[in-house]
């Protein structure tokens, strides 16, 4: 019995220990750091930030400071040097940002948009050269602020960002889950155990009773309370009012639509006691729709579209992908038709530039991404999917932004991405939409990130909103609850 029992406690321990000597061999092997210590690592770099932020704000007034003398002789490499001193802020904003491996800094916070205001301010000095003064007054006060070591900043760091804050613990525990060397190695091996023994595609992903695979987020999205009936200081329907506000500011519209989730369409294949369920309140997404709706935004209410054209699938010819998160380009396409009759109800379809476009049909193959994820690839077959490709019918080729001469600027995650950006190419919703108007467009995609990250990447793009009117905002339904950097207030000035 007692051989027995140091038998189990020498596995235990082999067991315990193998996953931590397996990643130090490889990262003596690799030359990598040694993840687990990024912890103590992270203690120290708060230190490390502080010599950074002097020295870069000490740089940043004293280029701007020869900047501006430069302005004041009329220097004709202007363009230049503002590009230096860009890149410098840029710099400083970096070192603020990324205080630790795990959880950087917000990009709302108000140090960050301090240098982003001098950021958009510098670039209209060229065109504009009585800024140059005010710039270095910006300066001088940044310099002010880090101008010397800061304990106060040390310890904010390590309780809003570092050791004493629990996302960075739970930043730093999931890393170590996902991204150890022996986990990678053994992760496909006890997948494919568990799909070709349970049937149990794991932690991403939900087998359906047919072909199709659904992602787990989706599912749990409709199955949880409405996340915007919560005191959260996040809340999906104050950012999409706030964003709203800062578009009127500059005369732009909004036009908000909801994406249903694959769940949302079709719940049967999960679950066949859910089809009942097709009702009004069925869907979390169509209820914030409809709340927008009475709050006075232009919604597109995509639910009872897509619901009413799923009687006239076929085999092989659903409005979602079999394996995949996203629509098929045959969903894609209805989903762009009904954005347009909305479009064409309001007032800025007045003023469209036109654009002769044409489609033609084409072939793309996809690999589920929900199948990807999951890693069973080899156990579902790629989908084969026919699209409409749409082109410039005078030139022929393929459509693509025109931030130039568009009226309409729309801002995406993936369903606006696929089909456009990647195969067949120009034969997402968004050439669709194009397609239906008969006028150029202009968009931003942010990959899951519709929600926070695409209209940071707007404030940032401050020439982006010259000349538009009308912002269409896309965004999948489970954003609303797992948005990545969720439902931030985004400042334009």
């Amino acid at each position: 019995m007692k051989r027995l029992t140091v038998l189990f406690t020498a596995i235990f321990f082999v067991m315990l220990l193998l996953p931590v000597s397996w990643e130090l061999a490889h990262s003596f092997e690799k030359g990598e750091p040694f993840a687990p210590l990024d912890i103590f690592r992270d203690v120290v770099r708060p230190f490390e930030r502080e010599s950074a932020l002097i020295s870069d704000a000490y740089l940043l007034n004293e280029r701007m400071g020869y900047l501006a003398a430069l302005v004041k002789q009329g220097d004709s490499t202007l363009a230049e040097k503002i590009s230096t001193v860009d890149s410098i802020a840029e710099t400083l904003k970096r070192s603020l940002v990324e205080v630790n491996s795990y959880l950087p800094m917000d990009s709302t916070d108000s140090a960050v948009l301090q240098i982003s205001q001098f950021q958009k301010k510098l670039a209209g000095l060229e065109s504009d050269t009585a800024l140059a003064d005010s710039l270095h007054k910006m300066t001088a006060q940044i310099q002010n602020t880090y101008a010397s070591f800061s304990l106060d900043r040390v310890a904010k760091v390590w309780w809003n960002n570092g050791i004493l804050n629990g996302k960075y613990l739970r930043a730093y525990e999931k890393r170590l889950e996902k991204e150890n060397a022996f986990v990678k190695k053994a992760r496909p091996l006890y997948q494919s155990f568990a799909w070709k023994v349970l049937r149990d595609p794991g932690e991403k992903a939900l087998n359906a009773d047919s072909s199709f695979l659904y992602y787990r987020q989706d599912v749990d999205f409709l199955v949880k309370p409405a996340p915007w009936t919560l005191d959260s200081l996040e809340n999906p329907i104050e950012a999409v009012l706030d964003f709203k506000a800062e578009l009127e500011k500059r005369g732009v519209e909004l036009l908000v639509v909801v994406v249903p989730g694959k769940p949302s369409i079709y719940p049967e294949f999960l679950n066949s006691s859910m089809y009942s369920l097709f009702g009004k309140d069925f869907s979390l997404g169509r209820r914030f729709v409809d709340t927008l709706q009475v709050l006075g935004v232009h919604t597109v209410n995509l639910y009872p579209v897509l619901q009413k054209e799923k009687k006239n699938d076929r085999t092989g010819d659903l409005l979602y992908l079999n394996t995949d998160t996203h629509w098929t380009p045959r969903g894609a396409r209805i989903a762009a038709k009904a954005i347009a009759e909305q479009v064409k109800k309001m007032e800025v379809s007045k003023e469209l530039p036109k654009l002769a476009l044409k489609d033609s049909i084409v072939t793309a193959v996809r690999t589920g991404d929900i199948a990807t994820m999951a890693d069973l690839e080899y156990a579902f077959p790629d989908q084969t999917v026919e699209a409409h490709q749409v082109k410039d019918a005078k030139t022929g080729a393929p459509l693509r932004s025109d931030f130039r001469k568009s009226k309409i600027l729309i801002l995406g995650d993936s369903y606006s991405r696929i089909y456009e950006t990647d195969a067949p190419m120009s034969a997402g919703w968004i050439s669709q939409f194009a397609n239906e108007m008969q006028t150029p467009v202009a968009s931003i995609v942010s990959d899951g990130g519709a929600s926070t990250l695409v209209r940071e990447k707007l404030a940032r793009r401050s020439g982006a909103l010259k000349n538009k009117k009308l912002v269409i905002w896309e965004f999948v339904e489970r954003d609303l609850r797992f948005g990545a950097e969720g439902w931030k207030k985004v400042r334009f000035d």
